[in-house]
């Protein structure tokens, strides 16, 4: 039995070897990568978070809606239409939202 025991030892060592081993053989081949292989810049290691927008201010907003109801009235106005009053009428309700996001907020003071 004592035979057996020795064997199941041997056994577990190599296999403790080979799990010590197998970092330091990691790294190797990652040095070797590196050495073949152009590597990017390393990353700063503080990154700056993305700017998050604020609400707008109530005075851009009700300048907002102001010209969409007169571009709407314009649109009524001088279109005689009902297909193209409506197909106008929707492309300016879609552009809103746009000109929303791409319309900076004064109050934040960014130099951009």
């Amino acid at each position: 039995m004592s035979k057996e025991r020795a064997r199941a030892r041997a056994a577990r060592e190599a296999v403790q070897a080979a799990e010590r081993e197998q970092p330091a053989r990691t790294r190797a081949r990652q040095d070797r990568r590196r050495r073949w292989r152009p590597g990017l810049p390393a990353l700063p290691t503080r990154r700056r978070r993305p700017r998050r927008y604020g609400a707008l201010p109530t005075r851009l907003r009700l300048g907002l809606g102001f010209g969409w109801l007169v571009l709407q009235w314009l649109f009524w106005q001088f279109t005689v239409e009902p297909r193209t009053r409506l197909g106008l009428a929707v492309l300016s309700l879609l552009a809103l939202p746009l000109l929303v996001v791409l319309v900076r907020t004064p109050s934040r003071g960014s130099s951009r």
